[in-house]
């Protein structure tokens, strides 16, 4: 399998972590199910706050270490330096599925067929999948690039720009080309990771109903191709 072809999947992969993260911050409660950081700070600010919430962000934690459990098994037999094995596309299926899940319970609730209680176990559902997709794409082994949360992303992108900026041209034109790819995929990942947060936005305005769909599509659709094009 071309690399090309992985990065385009990684991207799609970056959006459906985005809009996942929105669908879950402004849908299930203000947590998220991907931005575990942002969750442990959500957690501590509530352990002193008036009617702090803990359950939603204590929910999210847990089920997305859940997900890395589950996506550790899946992909632990991985062979080292495979470009994009069965594995990983059969865990993305997985996790697809979970969303799809998801965004029919959604669809429940959003019509009066569920009850409200509900969201906390979409939180969980979703939190779960995304989990299995963190863990599936530290298996790729790919520096500075994960695609459910864009913290270490965004970091590596900014030193590497330093790198480039203060050090001028690398000794070898073979590793300044490796090194400039690699920010362009950094800084793909980042802007996808922000035009899907936008995106889930304007459906949450406009067809809130169809929220959950764009990350559950979007995972779908890079399991299937990975499943017929895999290396």
């Amino acid at each position: 399998m071309a690399l090309i072809e992985r990065d385009v999947r990684l991207l799609i992969l970056a959006a459906s972590a985005g809009s996942a993260d929105g669908w879950s911050y402004f849908g299930f409660g203000h947590a998220f199910v991907a931005n575990m950081t942002g969750n442990t700070v959500l957690l501590g600010l509530a352990v002193f706050q008036y009617h702090g919430d803990l359950v939603h962000p204590v929910i999210s934690l847990g089920c997305y270490a859940a997900g890395v459990v589950i996506g550790s098994l899946m992909t632990g037999k991985v062979p080292p330096g495979s470009v994009w094995a069965k594995a990983i596309s059969w865990t993305l299926m997985l996790e697809a599925l979970l969303l799809l899940g998801a965004e029919a319970g959604w669809i429940a609730i959003h019509f009066h067929a569920s009850h409200p209680a509900s969201l906390y176990w979409l939180l969980a559902v979703v939190a779960l999948a995304i989990g299995m997709q963190s863990a599936a794409m530290v298996r790729l082994k790919i520096p500075g690039i994960v695609t459910t949360y864009i913290t270490g992303t965004l970091t590596t992108l900014v030193t590497g720009l330093v790198r480039i900026v203060g050090e001028g041209r690398l000794q070898t034109h073979t590793r300044d080309v490796e090194l400039e790819e690699r920010l362009l995929m950094q800084a793909g990942v980042l802007s996808l990771y922000f035009l899907s947060a936008v995106l889930t936005g304007w459906l949450f305005r406009y067809r809130p109903i169809a929220v959950g769909a764009l990350p559950a599509l979007s995972v779908l659709v890079v399991a299937v191709h990975g499943l017929i094009y895999n290396d």
